[in-house]
């Protein structure tokens, strides 16, 4: 990145750069200033909240929702209503074999575990919801309070420009009645990482904006802070010469 001088205009050599202090030395007209960093910001219209999804806190932000997908339209409930239907029917037909002595006791048994995990399954995906919190460091998400086999996920920060809503390759490629999106986080080295997926995107619109919206908030914070270290820094070092005062780049 280059750096010019706002009084000359002149680019600033790396040597005479302070990352620590993120301040700069103009070797051309010997000005000091401070060096901002903005953030990309990422374009996104405003979108009004969903009713179902709850703002649980604003800051820090934490946000809360059931599947927000028509169960009929849900593939994993789907499966998971399949599953214990078949299961359970399997294992009821094996218990009055069983009964009459025509098969042993694990068979039934196996049967109806599997019967068991199916069931559950379909209560996470019914009763549970998603939890999205953010901190100054990092996203949490989990899925709660029944304990689910989704894990918890953390996705931190650090290096984060901005947030996006795409749609899914999947939906573009086949179409979908209802649109699906992922949220991904933009990094400054040009990386991206998934942060939640298949949302619709009402859904997907307003939970990036609203990370966004915090990103940017943040590295306001940041920059008031900067700009308050450096108000401290010039006002002890006012009496310094200026030749000493620019020993910080030597």
């Amino acid at each position: 990145m280059a750096v010019h001088c706002p009084s000359c205009q002149r680019p600033v050599p790396a040597e005479q750069i302070n990352i620590q202090r993120m301040a700069a030395l103009c070797a051309a007209c010997g000005s000091v200033f401070e060096i901002v960093i903005p953030r990309a910001k990422a374009k996104r219209r405003k979108v009004e909240r969903p009713p179902a999804l709850r703002l649980l806190s604003d800051e820090p932000l934490h946000l809360a929702f059931r599947t927000n997908f028509r169960l009929d339209k849900n593939e994993n409930f789907q499966a998971s209503a399949s599953m214990g239907g078949v299961f359970s029917l399997v294992a009821l037909l094996m218990t009055g074999l069983y009964l009459e002595g025509d098969l042993p006791v694990f068979l039934p048994l196996i049967f109806a575990a599997l019967a068991c995990v199916a069931l559950y399954s379909l209560a996470t995906i019914v009763y549970n919801t998603t939890q999205i919190r953010l901190d100054s460091e990092a996203i949490h998400i989990a899925r709660g309070p029944l304990p689910s086999f989704t894990r918890p996920r953390q996705i931190s920060l650090e290096g984060v420009d901005s947030f996006s809503a795409d749609e899914t390759a999947a939906s573009q490629r086949e179409g979908y009645d209802t649109p699906r999106y992922h949220i991904r986080a933009h990094y400054a080295d040009g990386a991206r990482r998934l942060v939640i997926g298949d949302l619709t995107e009402d859904y997907a619109e307003y939970i990036a904006g609203q990370l966004n919206r915090r990103l940017r908030d943040e590295d306001e914070q940041i920059a008031q802070r900067l700009s308050d270290d450096w108000d401290d820094g010039r006002a002890e070092s006012a009496e310094e010469s200026r030749p000493d005062d620019k020993q910080i780049f030597a």
